[in-house]
């Protein structure tokens, strides 16, 4: 059963295209969006929030949640969505308290008491002026508002870089209390590769090519990283690799790794005695693709 669907998405901003991104989401799972900068994991996200239309010649592609299509019942998916962003979407001429007073009113089931129970435990002063708010105060600011009314899909882009440690991790836990009832569905785009892989259950990751950004993969995490090896050798050239295999290398004084990829899985036969060969973790598999060259 699916929660969500994002069918081919294709939307041009500017010179940017972003193009044929597809996945799903089933209740109570969490995606973690990555890629580099500039490839799209905001136009994807504003796409799916409905901030941005598909209006150009260029873009097409269907977004459903549940049986709500996100342009015939545009209001109706859209009380279904909670969401927090890196820049605040609200007006920032008012304070904390007034913003569930004035916004709580679009969505459906909103709790304005439990919204002020979460202010206080989040420590933003309800009466201080949004402008006079931090980068992390937004941020618990925005995510109290969400967790006070019943969304079906949570939308956090990059949600934790202006949060402390402790506040984080208590973050995190939310996260998991959110779908542990399998009714609902987060998207969760962060930098913090190494978090986000304890988190996720699968992962959308955006490659960037010129003026353009692509789906590089979609599934889950272990799937992903079982189709990698990483090859250490004494041999600078790599001798006895398969150069089809190679999709990436680090060469250092004292360190000679390569990178193999098989989308099966399946090395039986191509690793050689004396090769020290491991599974890499997410961040080494984006580190090799994304930042180093390739043979």
């Amino acid at each position: 059963m699916e929660l969500f669907r994002c069918e081919h998405l294709t939307k041009k901003i500017g010179d940017f295209l972003l193009a044929d991104v597809d996945f799903s989401l089933e209740p109570g799972n969490i995606l973690g969006l990555i890629g580099v900068n500039g490839c799209g994991k905001t136009t994807l996200l504003r796409s799916i929030l409905g901030s941005y239309r598909l209006d150009q010649a260029e873009d097409r592609g269907e977004l459903m949640l549940g049986n709500l299509h996100f342009q015939k019942d545009v209001k109706a998916y859209k009380e279904k969505l909670a969401y927090v962003l890196a820049s605040n979407p609200f007006s920032e001429f008012m304070h904390p308290g007034e913003l569930g007073e004035r916004y709580g009113y679009f969505y459906p089931g909103f709790d304005q008491k439990k919204y002020k129970q979460k202010l206080k435990e989040f420590e933003i002063a309800p009466k201080k002026m949004i402008t006079e708010l931090s980068k992390g105060q937004l941020l618990r600011m925005q995510l109290a508002f969400a967790l006070s009314y019943p969304a079906k899909l949570y939308v956090f882009d990059e949600p934790v870089g202006n949060l402390d440690v402790e506040f984080r991790d208590a973050f995190y836990d939310t996260m998991r209390q959110l779908v542990a009832g399998e009714e609902s569905s987060i998207i969760l785009s962060s930098h913090l590769v190494t978090e986000l892989e304890r988190v996720a259950d699968s992962v959308l990751w955006l490659g960037k090519a010129k003026n353009a950004g692509f789906e590089r993969y979609f599934g889950t995490i272990d799937d992903l990283k079982n189709s990698y090896r990483l090859v250490s050798a004494e041999d600078e050239d790599g001798a006895g690799i398969p150069k089809k295999l190679i999709w990436g290398r680090r060469i250092r004084e004292n360190h000679k790794e390569w990178l193999l990829y098989r989308e099966d899985g399946d090395f039986h036969g191509v690793l050689q005695d004396g090769w020290d060969v491991r599974f890499p973790d997410l961040q080494e598999i984006i580190y090799f693709l994304e930042k180093e060259e390739t043979p």
